[in-house]
């Protein structure tokens, strides 16, 4: 009894099955009415235009051939032909060697000059004197004799240069030679504060110009 009871709870029912095949293939139909509808106003209609593309560049022109020009071949001129210069050129000129050499001016006399005609007068040499000492001063020309060399008993002799200027003063001394160091020195300090000379001249004029001169160192003369 109990077994018949929950056998027919869990078994199908048959009238339940024809009613949820029926109600699904209409619910089926229905939307195949209403699918394409529903598709079409979701998906937007797409359009295609042909976009024209831009013209190809022309064809570049091609360089004109330069014509090229070509010049007639002149004709060579013939050398001129050698002049005869023993014939004449120009018409009534009389034939002959045509002269190369002119003779030079004769010479003028001389204008400025007293000699002869043609001769050219030289100026006369300049005069020039030499310096020489001036006896005012002779009592002062000796050098003092250095005390080490008077000592040691030592004589010698000292040659020097001095230039003599237009006063007659000594503005340099040069050395030629000497006995020794202190003989030169004693010498050109003299030469320097002591020693007075007439000038030297030219043509009459006081001229700067040197002089040699010898001094001795004698021990007896002191």
């Amino acid at each position: 009894m109990y077994a018949d009871r929950y056998a027919n709870r869990h078994g199908l029912n048959p009238g339940g099955v024809a009613f949820a095949l029926g109600a699904g293939g209409v619910l089926l139909f229905g939307l195949s009415l209403t699918a394409p509808h529903f598709v079409r106003d979701i998906v937007p209609t797409i359009t295609a235009t042909n976009i024209p593309l831009d013209p190809p560049p022309p064809p570049k022109p091609e360089p004109k051939p330069v014509p090229q020009i070509q010049h007639a071949a002149q004709p060579l001129k013939p050398p001129p032909e050698s002049i005869d210069l023993t014939k004449p050129v120009l018409p009534g000129v009389p034939s002959g060697p045509i002269a190369t050499h002119v003779d030079p001016p004769p010479l003028q006399p001389f204008a400025g000059g007293t000699g002869d005609v043609g001769t050219i007068v030289k100026p006369p040499a300049p005069v020039i004197t030499i310096p020489k000492l001036d006896s005012r001063y002779l009592g002062g020309f000796q050098p003092t004799y250095p005390s080490d060399e008077r000592l040691a008993g030592r004589e010698g002799r000292v040659v020097v240069r001095v230039l003599i200027g237009t006063d007659g003063r000594v503005k340099q001394v040069e050395q030629v030679s000497a006995a020794s160091p202190a003989f030169f020195e004693a010498t050109r300090k003299r030469a320097l504060e002591k020693w007075r000379f007439t000038p030297g001249t030219r043509d009459g004029v006081a001229i700067e110009a040197w002089q040699t001169m010898a001094v001795r160192f004698v021990l007896d003369e002191e």
